[in-house]
């Protein structure tokens, strides 16, 4: 039997998954930054991957597209008329960041590192033993 499929799916995973844990931390370190009065405040991204079932299979997840876009979620004003970044109508502009979505995210995405963690080694103990068996006989 050929394993390397079974390693590809899960490393392929584990490569879409780490992507997400390191989009997540960057949206949640920029939740807080202020952008200047008519300058385009930080826009939080999120990660899309898409790849047919056929490709998946054949080559591991390796052959999904990852692609890492801006969301639409517009930013956070804020009235602080004493701020240093304030409008002339004391508004302050945060980023549009949802800190409790990305710490789902980050949550989902160590979980589903983990599970293909698992399988990886579970694959690893399967084919080891298989080894051992046919190397007894």
């Amino acid at each position: 039997m050929d394993y390397s499929n079974i390693f590809a799916i899960s490393a392929g995973g584990m490569t879409l998954e780490r992507t997400r844990v390191e989009v997540a931390a960057l949206n949640l370190a920029n939740a807080n930054t202020v952008a200047a009065p008519g300058t385009t405040p930080y826009r939080s991204l999120r990660v899309l991957a898409q790849a047919t079932f056929g490709d998946a299979v054949s080559q591991g997840l390796a052959a999904a597209t990852v692609q890492v876009e801006p969301t639409q979620q517009e930013p956070r004003m804020v009235y602080e008329p004493a701020h240093p970044m304030a409008n002339p109508q004391g508004f302050v502009t945060y980023a549009g960041v949802d800190t409790v979505t990305e710490m789902v995210t980050l949550m989902s995405a160590t979980r589903s590192y983990e599970a293909n963690v698992a399988a990886m080694n579970s694959t690893r103990n399967l084919a080891l033993k298989a080894l051992d068996i046919g190397g007894n006989s």
